[in-house]
Formats: structure tokens, C-alpha cells, sequence
């Protein structure tokens, strides 16, 4: 299954399945360290200008826009 919807497109108030993260090691790192992999369910709570704020589990995260783009999502 591919998927051409990215994280960023997103719009604040829906949710949607992480499906793959197309980005280098840095930015993979830095995705797990904020529970965003592959399998998880995220919650958009702001996507509008600067980072999005998105909830994974319990927590709410900021995410980088240009982060947010290699985040596929389904």
C-alpha cells in the first residue's frame, strides 16, 4: 500500500495512521522519539502556520512542517 497524503496535509481536528516515514535517520530519530512510527494513530490538534501540534497516545507534540512532509499517512 502507498501513500501520497503526507502529515502535513492534514487538517487540524482529524486524525490518520502513520504509514511510512521517507525521511534520513535524523529526522526518523527524531519522529520515534515523539512516538510518531510507523502503525501509530496521530491527532492533528493545529496545522496552520510554524510547527503542527499533534497528539500520539497521551502526549501532544510539536512537529516541524518540513518533518511533517516525510511522514506518510494514511
Amino acid at each position: 500500500m502507498r501513500s501520497n497524503k503526507t502529515l502535513k496535509s492534514v487538517a487540524a481536528g482529524e486524525n490518520a495512521f502513520v504509514v511510512a516515514v521517507a525521511a534520513g535517520f535524523r529526522a526518523r530519530t527524531r519522529l520515534e522519539s515523539l512516538g510518531i512510527i510507523p502503525g501509530v494513530e496521530v491527532d492533528v490538534l493545529a496545522n496552520s502556520r510554524g510547527p503542527m501540534l499533534v497528539s500520539v497516545g497521551e502526549g501532544r507534540v510539536m512537529v516541524e512542517r518540513g518533518i511533517a512532509e516525510k511522514v506518510l499517512v494514511a
